[in-house]
């Protein structure tokens, strides 16, 4: 089944209405695509079918096929360079297939699109709420964000030591993180023999759920909430137009934050700081409302132990950034300005992107829900692409549909 976007096809309507002076020629093409999972590992299924999009990098357009095949007929293609995702899921696996800017201008401009099989996290960003919001005097009101994890398999997790961070651009041309070789470099400008490939890269503060390694359990149909700021914001003193966060499990504070005025929520848990690339600390953690990668991760080792490395753009040294390894990824999130933009995260943890309305508009990015459990409890889709897997709410809410963790007060 084809559907392609209606605003698509009135665009190209309009085209055709051009005065017959106009002498650009509109062509289209049709292609024929091999979905090759030839790099699976043994005893990985193939999934019933695929999802594959292609996103005009222009216009922002999107064109999207479903086929039960391993391949993909595309009939009359409007020629463009498009982004072009091929997504599944089956069994505990994540299926991704990704081509960057292909230039479409003939037949065979894309014939192949190898296919990647990964096992799914049960944890996953459930709700984040990162644009922020405006009072009742229309200013802005920057304290009220918060990122909601969600138990969407069938065992219980203990979600200690768990992070999130903020990565770097990966879709700028100035980022680059590997030699001559395809290694990191450290802060010195030497070579790590750590595979750039087998890392993400993250660009400042990293907050880490705290615990012994059985502190907080999360349960399947469990959610826990991560506050900047753990407080009624819709009390008259801060922003009537704005959520509750009182009841959130955890917030990021640390005593410096404290020091510069910042209320501890004794009721909330304190994420730690982990602060090994950047040293600056400010009132009070505050993600981008425009653009960001953002990550939730199990470290496999320390992560203020980690090998230090440095933006390798050009040869040229700068910058110290934490390495994180692709395999401690649980989760990602590229938001993004608009429907243009590029997002940040590297394909292989988000092949997607997701955007609100503008900023400070008081609107969350929500988990698509794609079923329920045998327990009752709701299944989000996780096909590791932002694009599929959220919708934008118009009124943030914690816990929507979900059980609070069960060791919250």
């Amino acid at each position: 089944m084809k559907k392609v976007i209606v605003s698509t096809l009135l665009a190209l309507a309009a085209l055709f209405l051009l005065p017959s002076c106009n002498k650009d020629v509109i062509r289209f093409f049709d292609l024929e695509i091999a979905l090759d999972e030839s790099d699976f590992a043994d005893g990985v299924p193939s999934p019933d079918s695929y999802t594959v999009t292609f996103t005009n990098t222009n216009t922002g357009e999107v064109t999207e096929f479903e086929t039960q095949t391993k391949s993909v007929s595309v009939d009359q293609l409007l020629e463009g360079v498009y982004d072009v995702v091929a997504t599944a899921r089956y069994s505990l696996y994540n299926y991704l297939g990704t081509a960057k800017a292909v230039v479409i201008s003939s037949s065979d401009a894309l014939t192949s699109l190898k296919i990647k099989a990964s096992k799914s996290s049960s944890l996953v960003f459930k709700e984040v709420f990162y644009s922020c919001s405006r009072t009742p005097s229309n200013a802005m009101y920057l304290k009220d964000n918060f990122f909601e994890v969600y138990n969407n398999g069938s065992e219980a997790v203990y979600v200690d030591g768990l992070c999130i961070a903020t990565t770097s651009n990966y879709s700028s041309s100035s980022i680059n993180f590997a030699d001559e070789n395809g290694y990191m470099v450290d802060t010195e400008g030497n070579a790590t023999y750590m595979k750039a490939d087998d890392y993400v890269v993250l660009n400042g503060i990293i907050w880490q759920i705290p615990g012994d390694g059985k502190t907080y359990l999360l349960n399947p149909g469990e959610s826990f909430v991560i506050a900047s700021y753990a407080t009624d914001h819709t009390a008259e003193d801060k922003n009537p137009n704005s959520i509750d966060l009182s009841s959130a499990e955890f917030e990021t504070v640390c005593d410096n934050y404290i020091t510069n005025g910042q209320v501890d929520n004794p009721d909330s848990d304190n994420m730690i700081l982990l602060n090994p690339a950047q040293a600056t600390i400010t009132k009070q953690y505050m993600p981008s409302v425009l653009n960001a990668g953002f990550i939730l991760f199990a470290p496999s080792a320390p992560v203020e132990n980690a090998t230090l490395v440095a933006n390798y753009a050009s040869g040229k040294v700068s910058g110290t950034y934490t390495p994180v390894l692709r395999s401690d990824v649980l989760d990602g999130i590229n938001w993004v300005k608009n429907s243009t933009a590029l997002g940040w995260l590297p394909e292989d943890i988000d092949a997607g992107k997701t955007f609100v309305s503008g900023t400070y508009v008081n609107e969350s990015i929500v988990r698509v829900k794609e079923g329920s459990s045998e327990a009752g409890d709701p299944v989000y889709k996780d096909t590791n692409n932002s694009a599929n897997d959220f919708e934008v709410s118009t009124k943030p809410e914690i816990r929507r549909d979900t059980k609070k963790a069960s060791w919250a007060k």
